[in-house]
């Protein structure tokens, strides 16, 4: 016989009203509550019947996240991190990928906003904030993941990429260097922009070269990250760095080095940006930024949970949201970079 509400209250010791509450992701439930009985519902292998809920509550139980892309790692640890949330709290994740395409982008978002999930996390590269602030005027409240030009028209969740290009570019200048390539990611893309603000910016204060020469294009991935090496180590003055803006290209500047000859940390440093997995398999080990990716995700489930729980019209609690919050990255030391020679 299928559980009932009644015995899912009784196991939890609370209320049948209290657990209605937590099904229809309504307030007036405390978090540990609320955590306590999603955790006895999954136990006790309990479905809420999804036309009577989304009756109740004119809810899907659905969030919508949208990334550019499923096989880069850094996004794959995002959708973690939002999955484990979303699962904690009791949604359903519908995932959906763009490749940073800008009508790929307008469609998922149009196909979110015309009722099919009760909030949206967005990774966009095209979507402008005044695009995102309207999706979220509408059935669905909208959260932005790595966008600081969403803050003030959506809530958003970032690394503070300035910093982030600063040190890792002030790392390499400790080291000697000061000839120091820079790969940027997709163009578009704010946070491979903020990256390379923060390069400039430890460049100037450091009083080292800055050549539009050392900067490339990778797109993010590892091919990419080889071609770009390849342009930069052709150069007549060759760098004696390189830092990458992801470390996808940062592998594929390591590649690049290899088929050149070039010994990597001896002639050439490289430094890259997430931590992946792949930059301590390598050898040498790659010497990253890493992101709280996981922690990231999460924390973009928990706003939006948060304003989708907000009641109809409470234009206050929703303003209080509309911001941004800032985690800032780790540096990881192994044994890609080194004095320079």
């Amino acid at each position: 016989m299928s559980p009932t509400i009644r015995d899912i209250a009784e196991a939890a010791g609370v209320s049948t009203a209290a657990v209605s509450y937590v099904i229809n992701d309504k307030p007036g439930v405390g978090e540990e509550t609320r955590r306590r009985v999603l955790k006895i519902m999954r136990e006790m292998n309990y479905r809420p019947n999804p036309q009577a809920r989304g009756l109740a509550a004119r809810r899907t139980g659905m969030i919508g996240l949208m990334i550019p892309d499923i096989t880069d790692p850094f996004y794959v640890n995002i959708v973690r991190g939002v999955e484990a949330k979303a699962n904690e709290l009791g949604y359903t994740l519908n995932l959906c990928t763009t490749h940073g395409d800008a009508e790929r982008e307008r469609d998922v978002a149009e196909l979110f906003a015309s009722g099919g999930v009760d909030g949206v996390i967005m990774m966009t590269y095209k979507l402008t904030p005044s695009e995102l602030k309207e999706l979220s005027e509408g059935r669905a409240p909208v959260v932005a993941i790595d966008n600081p030009e969403a803050a003030g028209w959506v809530p958003s969740v970032l690394v503070d990429n300035i910093a982030l290009g600063r040190t890792a570019t002030s790392y390499l200048t400790e080291l000697g260097h000061t000839r120091i390539g820079f790969i940027h990611g997709v163009e578009g893309s704010i946070a491979s922009m903020r990256r390379y603000e923060g390069y400039v910016q430890a460049l100037k204060s450091q009083g080292a070269e800055f050549s539009p020469e050392l900067v490339e294009y990778g797109g993010f991935t590892h091919a990419g990250g080889v071609e770009a090496a390849r342009v930069l180590l052709s150069r007549p003055q060759r760098p004696t760095a390189i830092f990458a803006a992801n470390d996808q290209m940062a592998l594929g500047a390591m590649s690049a080095a290899m088929e050149l000859g070039l010994s990597v940390p001896s002639d050439l440093s490289i430094i890259g940006v997430d931590d992946i997995e792949a930059a301590a398999l390598v050898v040498p080990g790659l010497t990253t930024l890493k992101q709280p990716t996981c922690e990231i995700g999460a924390c973009a489930v928990g706003i939006l949970a948060d304003l989708i729980r907000s009641p109809e019209g409470d234009d206050e609690a929703g303003a209080s949201d509309v911001g941004q919050r800032v985690f800032e990255a780790r540096l990881i030391v192994r044994g890609s970079c080194a004095p320079r020679q």
